[in-house]
């Protein structure tokens, strides 16, 4: 090494040096020798060979950032020579070809390219684009030469003038696109896809603006807006904006956990799919958004001057924010911070208030729009759907919520959130596709047959390799939990129905893919195929595949791709007038229960008293119980201070008369216990254990009069863990609280009766959890009054909250209306007789000296026997009687034709009277 003529010896530290001169201009003269390719390279796929050879831009001594460069190559001649240039010398000699390649402009160190290559080019103007095809190929060159002048037009028009006089597009051996000043790379097996020239051709063109003219400094934007100018755009004109746009937020989905987050700030180069998914899709979403907060108008100016600021220099996020701050006028740096700094994307949610129809006959709709923390400054896009119209609004966010109301011509059907993808934000569940992604990108089970080993062994060990682990036994439903899993060679049993195409196949590599039903992000893989070396051949194309949801090979040929694409927006169906089923899609009863056996906790709304409810519901626990499904029932009609005595009973430890005494059932339940006397009964006798799910009576009633503020401390220490923020079901309970007249009377504020509410669904759920927790090995049949069930707003959405989520909602419908998200399903059993209950025909209250008739019904059994208005009822078969619940005791163990014995008080006399039940 020589500085100014003289050797030095500077130290090297990590493959770095450092050069000091002092008050002078020096040249430094580096001679070296290197050994091709350094193992660093085997990454980036650099080489050099006898006939063709690729070396990246590190593959000299450089200083560090731009610099200006001219380089010389010394060939055989019949090989040709590519490097970044704008002057371009060849000199021939004998055998030999000495090229000089010369960028009048500071840029990165060049890559070299050389081999045997066909030479195509096209001039306009002083621009020449040239095309190196390893192979003859005239009609590619013209079609890739002619794209590329449009594309260049295309781009000057918005940007300014193409920032080199040369554009050269070699084809290399390497199967990757990339760019580097006045160059464009693509592999050969790339360069001859057929959408190639419509996507990775201008997006590379761009990067001769922005990463090969404006050098991103510290992170990588260009990406971003290169993907946004090209790849956005060239989808809009071919009219798929909006898959283009929803594609890019389904890849950061699929591809990017919690851990895997990292904010645009951060991003400089593509690692990995979920590095792509935040460095090219959340900037392009970037770039969008503020197009649309600028105007197209404003946007492009901002361009054209970032450009005319910083071409040949390196430049950063602060420079752009800069830019397009003094363009527009006033400050950006709030956007680029919550985009920029941030990692993840908004998450945003949507209820509905109340739907009315005014005295004008026009339409009211009350909405609230929600986001998760951290909070962003957003409009987002609404739309109203109902009767073939449509309703477009934005509303601005930026906070945790923000209500509105809308005044519509129409009746609406359903409100779309961001339908078309405007906004990067967070998908839901419903929004997200089957795809073969939602396999790859993250673990689970495979399950496969000791048999079937010798032909699914590549793709076994494929999967092993991306985390899986492998199963050989049967599959049941009972194993199935909050992973994916992949059937390789065998039908999935029970989960048939979610595949649409499991039929015998053809010789050939089937593979589709099913979201799983109860696990939201998991899904579900069927494959089937014949011989190894067919998997073997497909496996390679599997990743570039992954946004399918059904794939069919053969010979190593693709013969069907399906996608799937999902509900399009954050869908919130709103209350018709009119719904209605197709009666042809009805469900026996047993299929019914083999799809909802799947869950590990099935909830079963009932009316009350209602017996063939209750019926209906014994059949469901019958039927699970015989398949084998190890249960337990959740019951809302015990307290759950009084645990310990379902417990006694299921052992046989007491009987039904002292269990319904310890229970206090008659004192705080005031429903027939015949109606649930065949399901506790059938529990008992085959050892289902019984869970006591509500909370203590005096606490709910405290709270319905006083509210949760009316506890005490020790009190408010008992309660569950509370979420009161849900409007949609608010508005719900107090529609219900409007309609009933005993409610207002009972509850003397609405508040407190909402609350009282919360906290009955709230401790329901917790007392399941808990139980759950404590019994990982069995699934829970809730039995509960379909108002803590209908719609998921009581129980369900709570248990959720606590992290179960393989739940099934069946409801057992009266003659409420029925609309979209009401339960996963309803039944409408046949009405039932009740069984006959012992009743004396008496109103009654409770006094110091007994219970005393306040009221007797004509011709009722008590008053056959003698009883009257006044009397006090001291005794029932012996037994004193001190309140209700000892008379309802007695008298449940009466069948028809059987008598009690009362002994009453009349005035200051003891009677005795024999009542008979016929």
């Amino acid at each position: 090494m020589l500085l100014g003529g003289r050797p030095i010896r500077p130290e090297v530290e990590e493959g770095q040096l450092r050069i000091l001169t002092v008050g002078k201009t020096e040249k430094l003269e580096i001679l070296f020798r290197g050994i091709f390719p350094p193992a660093e390279w085997k990454e980036r796929g650099g080489f050099l060979g006898i006939r063709e050879g690729l070396l990246f831009g590190t593959w000299f001594p450089s200083p560090e950032g731009l610099a200006y460069y001219t380089l010389t190559v010394e060939l055989p001649a019949g090989l040709k020579a590519i490097s970044s240039a704008e002057r371009l010398a060849i000199k021939t000699l004998k055998r030999r070809r000495i090229y000089t390649f010369i960028l009048n402009h500071p840029a990165p160190p060049p890559p070299l390219v050389y081999g045997k290559y066909e030479y195509y080019y096209r001039t306009r103007g002083s621009l020449t684009v040239a095309l190196y095809l390893k192979k003859p190929d005239p009609e590619l060159a013209e079609n890739y030469l002619k794209r590329s002048l449009a594309y260049i037009e295309e781009y000057k028009n918005l940007l300014g003038a193409f920032p080199y006089r040369r554009l050269s597009i070699v084809e290399i051996s390497k199967e990757l696109g990339e760019a580097y000043p006045t160059l464009i790379f693509f592999g050969e097996r790339v360069l001859r896809l057929p959408f190639i020239p419509e996507t990775s051709l201008p997006h590379e063109i761009l990067h001769q603006w922005f990463g090969c003219g404006v050098y991103p400094r510290k992170a990588n934007w260009s990406e971003g807006l290169v993907t946004y100018l090209g790849d956005w755009r060239q989808a809009e004109k071919r009219g798929k904006g909006v898959r283009y746009r929803k594609d890019l937020l389904i890849a950061h989905e699929t591809w990017c956990g919690n851990e895997d987050l990292f904010p645009l700030s951060r991003f400089i180069r593509r690692t990995n799919r979920c590095a792509q998914a935040i460095g090219y899709g959340k900037g392009a979403f970037l770039f969008y958004m503020l197009e649309q907060k600028l105007g197209r108008r404003v946007f492009q100016e901002s361009l054209r001057e970032f450009v005319n600021r910083f071409l040949f220099k390196e430049a950063d996020w602060d420079d752009l924010e800069r830019t397009f701050s003094a363009r527009a006028g006033h400050d950006l740096s709030p956007f680029f911070q919550e985009w920029v700094e941030r990692k993840g994307e908004p998450v945003l949610h949507l209820a509905k208030r109340y739907l009315f129809r005014d005295e004008k006959g026009k339409y009211r709709l009350g909405l609230t729009l929600y986001q998760d923390p951290p909070f962003y400054r957003l409009r987002v896009p609404i739309v109203i759907k109902g009767s073939g119209k449509d309703i477009h609004t934005q509303i601005e966010i930026s906070g945790i919520r923000k209500d509105f109301e809308l005044s519509l011509n129409f009746s609406p059907e359903e409100v779309l959130l961001d339908p078309e993808y405007t906004i990067w934000r967070k998908l839901e569940d419903s929004e997200i596709p089957p795809t073969l992604g939602l396999i790859l990108s993250s673990g689970g089970k495979v399950v496969i047959s000791r048999e079937k080993w010798p032909v699914y062994r590549p793709l076994v060990h494929y999967f092993q390799h991306l985390g899986y682990r492998v199963t050989w036994k049967t599959f049941t439903e009972s194993e199935l939990s909050n992973e994916n899993v992949i059937f390789m060679g065998q039908k999935p049993g029970v989960l048939n129905f979610l595949f649409e195409n499991n039929r015998e196949l053809k010789p050939g590599f089937y593979l589709e893919v099913s979201k799983s039903p109860y696990y939201p992000g998991k899904a579900l893989l069927f494959v089937r195929a014949t011989e190894a070396e067919e998997i073997k051949r497909v496996l390679p194309r599997l990743e570039h595949l992954w946004r399918y949801k059904r794939l069919l090979f053969r010979q190593g040929r693709l013969l069907e791709k399906v996608r799937s694409e999902g509900e399009n927006g954050i869908r919130l169906p709103l209350s018709t007038e009119t719904t209605g089923l197709p009666l042809k899609d009805l469900l026996p009863l047993q299929e019914i229960i083999r799809r909802i056996g799947l869950y590990r906790v099935i909830l079963i709304g009932e009316e009350h008293d209602r017996y063939e409810h209750h019926l209906t519901q014994l059949e469901i626990i019958r039927t699970l119980y015989r398949e084998g499904h190890r249960l337990a029932i959740g019951l809302e009609m015990f307290q759950q201070p009084f645990q310990k005595y379902l417990d006694l009973f299921i052992a046989g430890s007491i009987n039904e008369k002292e269990f319904l005494k310890k229970t206090e059932y008659f004192k705080r339940w005031r429903f027939d216990w015949k109606l649930y006397r065949p399901i506790v009964l059938f529990a008992r006798r085959n050892g289902i254990p019984l869970v006591a799910l509500n909370v203590p009576s005096e606490l709910t009633k405290k709270v319905a009069q006083s509210g949760l503020e009316g506890l005490s401390l020790e009190e408010k220490a008992s309660l569950p863990e509370m979420k009161l923020d849900n409007p949609s079901y608010r508005a719900y309970l107090f529609k219900i609280y409007q309609k009933h007249r005993e409610f207002i009377k009972r509850f003397p504020k609405f508040e407190y009766f909402y609350e009282a509410q919360i906290l009955w669904d709230e401790g329901m759920a917790e007392a399941a959890y808990r139980w759950l927790q404590a019994h990982p090995d069995y699934q829970l049949v809730i039995l509960a009054g379909k108002g803590h069930i209908m719609y998921g707003f009581g129980i369900p959405s709570r248990l959720k909250r606590r992290g179960i989520r393989s739940l099934v909602t069946l409801v057992l419908g009266g003659n409420e209306r029925i609309s979209s998200g009401f339960a996963d399903f309803i039944l409408y059993p046949e009405p039932a007789k009740r069984p006959f209950t012992a009743r004396l025909g008496v109103w009654i209250k409770k006094e110091k000296t007994g219970v005393k008739i306040v009221q007797v019904e004509e011709k009722s059994p008590a008053a056959k026997a003698g009883l009257k208005k006044g009397d006090i009822i001291l005794r029932a078969d012996g037994e004193a009687i001190s309140g209700v619940e000892d008379l309802r005791l007695i008298l449940t163990f009466k069948d028809k034709g059987d008598s009690v014995k009362i002994t009453y008080l009349r005035g200051e006399k003891e009677y005795t009277t024999t009542v008979r039940f016929q």
